[in-house]
């Protein structure tokens, strides 16, 4: 239900061969979503695994659970509502689901032998479901061939005994309806645990490895980074899979029109998805990264490394996070930290000596790199503050 087909093409990703992202600009998107309290507090996975369990069919199930069935039927449906309105609001849903998916009562209406309907054996024969037939079971739908039957609203056990089992109709039924509950279930659980690794392991491993050293790591950083993130007590990438339902290549047309032979993958969940694309992103500098002046994650587009987003600010609409961030740290650290309020200052009266023409432009350019030099070793406390702050001032 859940499945999309990838198709990747240099820096560039198109999903349904449609809808065209970087290469961790989806990731992007569910790092930035806060939602994740709300799931963790609502217990969705814990209880979508009890809601299988107390639906799957048996005749020795629990007499409390074949009494509620279709209370935890409505229970589970309206849990999933929730659920849908996150995933409809995330890509690449958002734009691949169109806000339709098979509903549990979908699935339930396929095996209705196995729930009470209220007609009688010749109610069919004589007519009497049709457009307008309604009960408090359900109303009158017409199929594919033009015949009416009951759409079930209501869904309440009809007693199922072990003899019935011997019937191989009935009995692969049960199985049929049963795995289908189970793969119903498991999407979403799926999907909920690839959102849960993102802010559980991606999200650590960006914040506190990936850009540490605020630069582009290399190939061997990334992986003495990924070598270490797994020996961590936290959760890390080791117990995740990547599930390809296909892999091929196939030709198609970009967004100028152009013929391009991308990777094609079929993938069966959003975590097999994510995990594919951002170790393949991170080998080509496609990071995410956390904006030091707003919090958000951007992505860095393989180019030049920032520290700061591109987002409007709240205050200053006209500008962005990159426009003011390096300014702003820089008089914070000036404001707070001894070591760069002495390099403040000291830059501040080299700078108006070469204004009036009491330094040359080598002169000063010379200060610079010998200020900037003693500054670093101040900061990783190799010269005492006292030495520094005499140097620097001549």
């Amino acid at each position: 239900m859940f499945n999309f087909k990838a198709y990747f093409w240099g820096n560039d990703i198109y999903i349904n061969e449609k809808f065209r992202y970087s290469s961790n600009e989806i990731l992007i998107a569910y790092l930035n979503d806060s939602r994740v309290k709300y799931i963790l507090k609502s217990d969705f996975v814990g209880n979508l695994k009890q809601f299988k369990h107390c639906l799957t069919i048996s005749p020795y199930m629990d007499h409390y659970d074949f009494s509620r069935y279709n209370d935890n039927v409505y229970a589970a449906m309206s849990m999933l509502e929730d659920i849908n309105r996150i995933i409809f609001s995330l890509p690449p849903f958002d734009k691949t689901l169109g806000y339709s998916v098979i509903k549990l009562d979908d699935i339930l209406n396929g095996y209705d032998r196995f729930f009470e309907d209220g007609l009688g054996s010749m109610d069919y024969a004589l007519g009497y479901v049709n457009e307008d037939f309604v009960s408090e079971y359900g109303y009158g739908e017409k199929d594919d061939i033009g015949n009416y039957f009951l759409r079930l609203n209501r869904f309440d056990l009809r007693p199922l005994k072990k003899d019935d089992l011997a019937d191989e109709d009935i009995a692969d039924d049960l199985r049929e309806l049963n795995s289908s509950i189970d793969s119903f279930f498991d999407i979403y659980i799926d999907f909920l645990n690839a959102y849960l690794q993102v802010h559980q392991t991606y999200k650590p491993f960006i914040r506190d490895w990936l850009n540490r050293s605020e630069a582009f790591p290399t190939s061997d950083d990334i992986a003495h980074y990924f070598t270490e993130f797994n020996r961590s007590k936290g959760l890390n990438f080791e117990r995740m899979k990547c599930r390809m339902q296909s892999f091929g290549y196939k030709s198609i047309l970009n967004e100028s029109g152009n013929s391009i032979l991308c990777e094609a993958i079929k993938f069966t969940d959003l975590g097999s998805f994510l995990y594919y694309d951002f170790f393949r992103g991170i080998a080509q500098n496609y990071l995410p990264n956390r904006c030091k002046n707003c919090g958000k994650y951007f992505l860095i587009r393989g180019s030049w490394y920032y520290t700061y987003c591109d987002n409007p600010l709240a205050d200053e609409p006209d500008k962005t996070c990159r426009d003011v961030g390096s300014k702003r740290s820089y008089e914070k650290k000036c404001k707070n930290d001894p070591i760069w309020q002495t390099y403040n200052r000291a830059y501040k009266a080299h700078y108006a000596r070469y204004m009036k023409k009491k330094m040359t432009v080598a002169e000063f350019e010379e200060w610079s790199r010998f200020a900037s030099e003693i500054r670093d070793k101040a900061l990783a406390e190799k010269i005492p503050f006292e030495q520094y702050y005499a140097d620097i001032r001549k």
